[in-house]
């Protein structure tokens, strides 16, 4: 690891009392001797092994006592020798043992600061051996302070976890513990930690279960804002590696916690997930439908540089209002040209009505039962008016779930800014009257364009989140 010039000199340069306390040594155990010194007020433990200390402090301490090699020669940084040292250094810096008062001090700062951080042992001792350090102490053994670090550790866990199956009732308890007897169950604890899936009926139906589970539960939001986000992470790592059986093990109390801290985490994962499936099964419903129309497709002739044309007829119309169609427009386009560009008119028009009508069909004949359990679990928000007519219409079709009209007037119904034009002559009949399933399927397919624009958001998710969460974040960065 390589030194930046300012950590070299701060950490590395030796006081004039440095050099007379290092100089007074024999020569072959000086430049050890500097090493031990200045790692020890760095790091605030001496270390066992020449590897642990940065070269490029190695080679600045030669430099400074007028060595040409930077090894230390001979010096066996854990002999006697060295322990030796250590205890002169301890003497030469004016630390003194950890005493009972100090350390029921430094057990309650670990309790209080490092624990609720939920770094891991390794990153709370070093602030625990800098901490022992600032007051001029000498902690005890690494091994036991490593000991006392994970004591507290586990302790504030188990306190909090505690707490936390403490705030549930007993009703969210009782299917916490059901879904771990039954780990295999439509809502068992395997179930729970499964993956999305595919694209299908079926993979939507489970996932809605599993959201609907989730949300039946009612865990308190705000007890993720009571703990780091580091020890969310770690539970969420333990509670996926653990079999059922394994989580039956721990105490009522911790198993209930941890599975609880688990759900409350999962939820926007599967929240995440369960758009993603609504999105690329839209989306399948209409690149399926328009393979399976492709025929229509390859009749079409295509008329290139159309605009070109408009605008050059649109010229000679304007120059010569007067004149005949056949002295002023043939000569630019004609007539076969202009009846090309009429055919590929009609059948782009026919192309489209028949993609719409195969996709209404897959819609209504399977992936249409997903409707009632997804709008049972998913809230769309959208913080731009321009697309509120979308969640209305989202709205009036929940509302209709369960009424089994095909057709309602055009007046009772969300229109404008929810059916694109070009499909106004599927979705509402000559009579004025709304299809409902083609409706439905109209504004599910504007509801997928307007998420992946993040113009519609939805409530819990995490990156289908409110946008302007992420801009409060960049004015208010932490």
């Amino acid at each position: 690891m390589s030194l930046s010039h300012e950590d070299l000199v701060s950490r590395w340069s030796l006081s004039f009392s440095d050099m007379e306390f290092v100089t007074g040594k024999p020569v072959s155990a000086r430049l050890g001797l500097a090493a031990q010194l200045k790692f020890f007020m760095a790091y605030g433990f001496f270390v066992q092994d020449r590897s642990a200390i940065p070269a490029d402090g190695i080679s600045y301490l030669a430099e400074q006592l007028g060595f040409d090699d930077d090894t230390p020669s001979e010096y066996d940084f854990g002999g006697r020798t060295a322990r030796r040292h250590c205890a002169e250094i301890l003497q030469y810096l004016g630390f003194r043992r950890l005493q009972r008062a100090a350390r029921a001090e430094l057990t309650l700062w670990i309790a209080g600061e490092l624990c609720p951080t939920g770094q891991s042992v390794g990153a709370m001792l070093e602030q625990v051996f800098l901490w022992c350090r600032d007051r001029c102490i000498y902690g005890p053994s690494h091994k036991e302070l490593e000991r006392l670090v994970r004591s507290q550790r586990q302790q504030y866990l188990d306190n909090w976890l505690t707490g936390v199956s403490a705030r549930l009732s007993a009703s969210t308890v009782a299917l916490l513990e059901a879904s771990i007897a039954d780990p295999d169950g439509q809502t068992g604890f395997n179930t729970m930690r499964g993956d999305a899936g595919q694209a299908s009926l079926d993979d939507i139906l489970s996932m809605t279960a599993k959201l609907a589970f989730i949300q039946k539960l009612d865990l308190p939001r705000d007890i993720l804002s009571t703990i780091g986000k580091a020890w969310v992470e770690q539970i969420v790592r333990r509670v996926a590696g653990e079999k059922a059986w394994e989580m039956r093990r721990h105490t009522p109390a911790r198993q209930i916690g941890l599975y609880a801290i688990c759900l409350l985490s999962r939820e926007a994962q599967l929240t995440d997930a369960m758009v993603d499936l609504l999105t690329e099964t839209v989306h399948k419903i209409g690149t399926r439908s328009k393979r399976m129309v492709s025929d229509i497709a390859k009749d079409i002739e295509r008329v290139y540089g159309k605009e070109r044309l408009l605008v050059e007829i649109a010229s000679a119309s304007i120059n010569e209002p007067a004149g005949r169609v056949c002295d002023v427009i043939f000569p630019i386009v004609g007539k076969d040209k202009l009846a090309a560009i009429v055919k590929e008119s009609q059948a782009k028009g026919a192309l489209d009505r028949r993609i719409y009508r195969v996709m209404r069909s897959s819609w209504a004949s399977h992936y249409r039962r997903m409707l009632p359990s997804l709008l049972s679990v998913l809230e769309f928000r959208s913080n731009n008016t321009v697309w509120r007519p979308v969640l209305v219409a989202l709205d009036w079709i929940r509302s209709k779930v369960d009424d089994g009209c095909r057709f309602v007037p055009m007046q009772d119904v969300p229109i404008d800014e929810v059916i694109p034009a070009r499909w106004r002559s599927s979705v509402i009949d000559d009579d004025g009257r709304v299809n409902r399933i083609s409706y439905e399927l109209c504004v599910l397919t504007q509801l997928r364009d307007r998420i992946r624009s993040k113009e519609i958001w939805v409530v819990g998710a995490d990156r289908y989140r409110n946008p302007d969460d992420d801009l409060q974040g960049l004015r208010n960065p932490a």
